[in-house]
């Protein structure tokens, strides 16, 4: 990793230095050398006037390349040019000298001599440009890789960020449902006791007032009696309301026989035929107690309004589940009746329900969907109706 820093700090030094040379008209570069030495060379043979002249710029140029700030990167990456410098210098006194001699021979060997001296430094700024090329390649890879990077942090903490505000929307949405179904489940108890446990003790008050009145022993034994009599009914009813609302301790108490004491309940109660019927049971830690408590609920719930709305004489439960290969499967909950029926709604949305005054089954969909089970309603008037829960469920991997 080190050296891919030290390449970075040279490229980055380099340009640097080049919008410095760039910057100071004294600092020549090392095409002005090459292009006063072409200049020279066309004027060699045969030498021309002003020829020294020329040969003393190009020196001059030469010293102010290697004086320059490029010049001095040369001279730390490739120590030699140190010595091209010095061989084109002494080279250049002797081409003057060979000149005012007029020896053809010293001048066409100086100048065979300068030509090398240049390739040479020809060579070594090719391969100093090689270098910065993938130089500043590695350097724009480099940046390229922390662009993207950067772009990558940015998408996942925007992704968790949108991914928190929905948990956070959901968690709202979720709560403000909870406290209207709350109050709905409220505005459902203190209905029923109005209904039922306030009218049964307006009953009795009037009963014992009665009493009072009575003249005859007869007539007060027979309002005693019936006073008794409504008593009873009364705590039956609120025994049956904290049956409804205590859920079943499933730790301690089979899904099966919860099922069983509901329907049990709900018959005695309601004087209407309910027939449970259990299958194949799904193996024991397939359904945790959330999903065993979640399905209770829609079954009392789907008996609540075979009691309240369908007028009907015969019930039923039924429970069984079917396996796939793998050992997993579904929970079937079918209840049905042979009531009045009616038309379900068009659309399940679970707004749209709740928006209709249809609660029980908004209550059923809520819950279904907190435990992922599908709820489906066939029921037509005069025909009845069946709702069929399914609740998938996952066999323990041995």
């Amino acid at each position: 990793m080190w050296p891919l820093f030290k390449k970075l700090f040279i490229v980055i030094t380099a340009v640097i230095l080049c919008a410095a040379c760039e910057g100071n008209p004294s600092h020549q570069p090392i095409s002005s050398v090459f292009g006063k030495w072409l200049a020279i060379k066309k004027n060699l043979i045969p030498p021309t006037a002003g020829l020294e002249q020329q040969i003393d710029d190009f020196c001059l140029t030469l010293n102010s390349f290697f004086s320059s700030p490029i010049g001095s990167l040369y001279q730390m990456h490739y120590p030699d040019g140190i010595q091209y410098l010095a061989a084109v210098n002494s080279a250049a006194d002797r081409l003057k000298t060979a000149l005012r001699n007029n020896d053809d021979i010293t001048l066409y060997l100086t100048a065979v001599e300068i030509d090398a001296s240049l390739n040479q430094l020809q060579r070594i700024d090719n391969s100093l440009s090689d270098a910065s090329q993938r130089d500043y390649f590695f350097l724009f890879f480099f940046f390229s890789l922390l662009v993207i990077a950067i772009i990558s942090v940015l998408i996942v903490q925007y992704a968790r960020l949108e991914k928190a505000k929905n948990r956070e929307r959901q968690s709202l949405v979720f709560s403000r449902e909870a406290i209207i179904a709350q109050e709905q489940e409220r505005l459902r108890i203190a209905r029923e006791l109005h209904d039922t446990v306030a009218q049964d003790l307006w009953r009795l008050s009037f009963q014992t007032e009665n009493i009072e009145k009575a003249g005859e022993s007869a007539e007060r034994s027979k309002l005693c009696a019936e006073v008794v009599k409504g008593q009873k009914e009364v705590m039956q009813r609120v025994r049956s309301i904290c049956d409804n609302l205590i859920p079943p301790d499933f730790q301690r108490r089979r899904f099966d026989d919860a099922l069983r004491n509901l329907c049990y309940n709900f018959e005695r109660r309601t004087g209407i035929a309910c027939q449970l019927v259990i299958g194949d049971k799904p193996p024991p830690g397939s359904l945790d107690g959330d999903m065993q408590l979640q399905c209770y609920r829609i079954v009392q719930e789907c008996l609540t309004n075979i009691e309240k709305h369908a007028e009907a004489t015969e019930t039923s439960v039924i429970a069984r589940r079917t396996v796939r290969n793998t050992g997993d499967g579904e929970l079937l909950i079918c209840v049905s009746d042979n009531g009045r029926g009616f038309s379900p709604p068009d659309r399940d949305s679970r707004e749209q329900l709740r928006s209709d005054g249809h609660y029980g089954l908004w209550s059923v969909y809520e819950r279904a969907a907190s435990i992922q089970a599908a709820v489906t309603i066939d029921s037509e008037k005069g025909e009845g109706t069946m709702v069929t829960l399914k609740i998938p469920y996952y066999a323990e991997k041995t």
